[in-house]
């Protein structure tokens, strides 16, 4: 059963242009053209992520302290006061379409 479905999976009628089947783009040097291949995702990838861990670093031991010498503060923005009289030409407003207001 898994056979099967595998085999429906990567037909070549379902991921392919007619006439073409997984040996004409199967990578090679013999090849006319040269197709991507799984391969090449070999060094970007784990690079990615390194420049993941190094920015993450950066930010929290080099760019913060900096930042924090300079005087910038680490605040969250603060929430609007609720404004029942805006609430309401909101609510009247005919150009709006999709209103989406929770009235605590």
């Amino acid at each position: 059963m898994l056979q099967y479905l595998v085999s429906k999976f990567w037909d070549e009628a379902l991921w392919l242009p007619p006439n073409t089947t997984w040996e004409d783009i199967s990578p090679g040097p013999d090849k006319a053209v040269v197709y991507n291949d799984h391969r090449h995702l070999l060094y970007p990838l784990p690079l990615a992520l390194v420049l993941i861990g190094l920015r993450h670093v950066l930010e929290k031991y080099w760019f913060a302290p900096f930042g924090k010498s300079l005087g910038i503060k680490n605040t969250r923005a603060k929430k609007a006061p609720n404004n029942p009289k805006l609430e309401a030409a909101y609510l009247m407003s005919s150009k709006i379409k999709h209103k989406q207001v929770s009235l605590k």
